[in-house]
């Protein structure tokens, strides 16, 4: 598509249908006020929505309409351009509220600026959308036992663009998108790019049969594509010609230790309500009340250590992260990475351990369903495994003991 028109097929997506003005955030300190307010009011119905299923739609559509999704639109298209300090932190506090909600967004905020190494009038259409509170889903991947990016769909060029075939799982936000996007693999060599297919397209189905133990409403089950037709104006590479550390991967890395952070400080939260208010002190405890045994204070503050610890590590990657978008070099995109690898095993186990570890702070009547406490490890292990930690601690490894750079393509 030639950079200086829009093609028929940019102009045909119909707008949002019944939904008034969305607001936009016009800064980092407005999109915390917003995040703040609004994860009060998701963290009432957490527990509920945990033991029902009930997916989050009416909260994902009060985040949308906040000015949420467009916070990190670039400001030539109308948007804040927020940190991603304001990013980590933003899916930091929604994430404690329910990190299922926190989930949700995460590859709306991961795939967004690849629609920058598209044209300019690609640019400006989609940047437009995303402002007006348009959402990115996902379905990349495939439940098969083939490795990341080998996939069995079947993608077919047709006049004005292409037709897709395949099924598709993980499809975290797809329900909730009006743009779900998948990758493939374009050209002699083989580059990676992006088809962002819009929610109306023919031949799109969507099933909610994601039955996970945990993070049980982000609706990451199935996506089908039936000879769907995705237009050439909606395709884009999936990397830039140059990194301007707006990646995908430093994007998603982030975000997802932030979710971490976030079911870590919830679950120690809700360990020190449970202690206050609930326990009742063991039989050779000194003291009359059960949070002055010398043993649970001692615990309760290593676990803090821990969840301290990792958010600590979240905003230095976060900070590396907006010094290398400042000025991209090599050394300051390589430094980003590596903090943000740090801070994803960090948080990761900082969540598992804090969300296990504090039932021993207290006794079996913690485990009852009422409390709703379980869900906090629930939600830590799975989403733990999101990516092989194993294989950072490898990158890593080989980095500071032998020099070697993890390759483009290591997810670090």
């Amino acid at each position: 598509m030639s950079a200086d028109r829009s093609s028929a097929a940019l102009r045909s997506v119909d707008a949002i249908a019944d939904r008034g003005p969305v607001r936009v955030i016009g800064s980092d300190a407005e999109a915390i006020e917003v995040v703040g307010r609004l994860a009060v009011e998701f963290r009432k119905g957490a527990v509920a929505r945990d033991r029902s299923g009930e997916l989050p739609a009416a909260e994902i559509e009060q985040l949308t309409q906040s000015g949420f999704y467009g916070i990190t639109v670039p400001e030539r298209f109308g948007g804040a351009n927020v940190s991603a300090v304001t990013v980590a932190e933003s899916f930091r506090i929604l994430s404690a509220a329910d990190s299922s909600i926190g989930q949700i967004p995460q590859n709306h905020f991961c795939w967004l600026p690849v629609v920058s190494n598209g044209s300019p009038a690609q640019a400006e259409f989609f940047y437009r959308r995303f402002l007006a509170g348009e959402r990115i889903g996902n379905a990349h991947s495939e439940d098969t036992r083939r490795r990341p990016g080998d996939y069995e769909h079947v993608l077919e060029r047709v006049p004005g663009g292409f037709r897709v075939t395949g099924r598709k799982f993980y499809s975290t936000g797809a329900i909730f998108a009006q743009w779900i996007p998948f990758v493939a693999n374009l050209g002699e060599d083989a580059k990676s790019h992006m088809f962002f297919v819009p929610r109306s397209a023919e031949g799109i189905e969507i099933v909610n049969d994601w039955d996970g133990m945990g993070q049980r409403t982000t609706a990451s089950g199935t996506t089908i594509f039936t000879n769907t037709f995705v237009a050439d104006d909606y395709v884009f590479p999936l990397r830039a010609e140059t990194d301007t550390g707006r990646s995908f991967a430093l994007n998603a890395s982030l975000i997802h230790a932030a979710i971490d952070v976030g079911i870590a400080e919830e679950a120690l939260a809700d360990a020190r309500d449970y202690i206050l208010t609930a326990n009742r002190p063991w039989i050779n405890n000194p003291y009359d009340e059960h949070a002055k045994e010398p043993f649970v204070i001692r615990e309760f503050g290593r676990l803090g250590v821990e969840a301290r610890s990792a958010h600590v590590a979240l905003l230095h990657a976060a900070r590396l992260i907006d010094a290398a978008r400042a000025a991209p070099t090599h050394q300051a995109l390589l430094a980003a990475r590596m903090a943000i690898a740090d801070a994803r095993i960090l948080s990761s186990e900082a969540a598992t351990a804090v969300a296990d570890r504090f039932f021993l702070l207290t006794g079996a009547r913690a485990t009852r369903a009422q409390y709703g406490l379980d869900r906090h490890w629930r939600n830590a292990r799975t989403h733990s495994l999101h990516d092989p930690l194993r294989w950072k601690e490898f990158h890593l490894g080989n980095f500071y003991l032998n020099g070697i750079e993890p390759p483009p393509a290591s997810y670090i």
